[in-house]
């Protein structure tokens, strides 16, 4: 995949030039940062795409390329494509339901705006999120204990720093809480939201767990803001490994097979040799809300404003 023409390293170039620099860093090169506690990286797809005949192909590509590299991948499903596409989803369900590499969670049913100065009420996110819920149990997916928070574009408003923010986002995290939602967005105020986890017990829900959310394909390898895509991924793993960051990579469905035509998907094995020639792990969501030593313990700055 090279929309752009531009030479990019071959799979046997990249695992060759990465042995060189493990081999330079064992001759005496090394970091003097001590081990790094949170070397993550979670890959994520948003499956919201409602154009069915285009669509046609991508999960069985998906699993397969998953299985044969062992990626585990979380699957944040959005209610009216399910609708939509039902018979791939439901099928896409029976066949990894019991696969630990894959996380089936969700994404509303209508893509509606969580967290913003203005959008739903309360109540009609809601009942969004429950239709949501509902239709994926029914299609063999289970019931999700995991959001992503769909961004509108502007179109309810601004986007809040987080859910400690106003009264109606606290309400919207209660609201969450109720539904049996156990992981979603890391969304408060004063907290970087790529790169932390942190649990919501400032806000009355302990039990919850925030995970980092960045690198959206949208950007990176549709509109390739930064350059050629595979050197900014490489870029990203370069600069948070030795800090001991976590690295999460947001896919959409029809960016990959759709807009950028990568049936094969190339740039799913390209992060799996990069993370791995980096020594990072690759996790599910679920399996971080498993490992409660991740979030658990996150404990606000005394000197951030609340």
């Amino acid at each position: 995949m090279n929309p752009s023409g531009k030479t990019l390293l071959t799979r046997r170039e990249f695992v060759a030039t990465s042995f060189l620099g493990a081999a330079t860093l064992s001759l005496g090169m090394r970091s003097p940062l001590p081990p790094p506690t949170h070397r993550l990286l979670l890959i994520r797809f948003d499956t919201e795409s409602r154009q069915k005949p285009e669509m046609s192909g991508f999960f069985e590509k998906m699993v397969a390329v998953h299985r044969s590299l062992k990626i585990p991948a979380t699957f944040f499903c959005l209610g009216a494509a399910m609708e939509l596409r039902a018979s791939e989803f439901r099928e896409f369900f029976a066949e990894v339901r019991n696969d630990p590499l894959f996380d089936l969670q969700n994404h509303t049913y209508s893509h509606l705006g969580l967290g913003y100065d203005h959008g739903q009420s309360v109540e009609v996110l809601r009942a969004d999120i429950e239709r949501s819920f509902a239709l994926q149990e029914r299609l063999g997916g289970g019931r999700p204990v995991g959001v992503s928070m769909p961004g509108t574009g502007g179109r309810d408003g601004n986007n809040l720093p987080g859910f400690d923010a106003t009264e109606k986002s606290r309400a919207e995290l209660d609201m969450l809480a109720s539904l049996g939602v156990r992981m979603i967005n890391t969304f408060h105020s004063g907290v970087d939201a790529g790169k932390t986890f942190i649990n919501y017990g400032d806000l009355g829900h302990p039990e919850i767990m925030g995970f980092p959310s960045g690198n959206a394909d949208n950007s990176w390898l549709r509109a390739r803001k930064y350059g050629d895509p595979r050197d900014y991924i490489l870029s990203q793993i370069k600069e948070r490994g030795p800090r001991g960051e976590p690295v999460p990579v947001m896919f959409h469905d029809d960016t990959v097979w759709i807009d950028v035509n990568d049936r094969n998907l190339d740039i799913v094995r390209f992060i799996a040799d990069a993370g791995r020639q980096a020594g990072f792990e690759f996790v599910t969501h679920r399996e971080c809300l498993q490992r409660k030593a991740l979030w658990q313990n996150f404990q606000l700055n005394p000197q951030m404003p609340s």
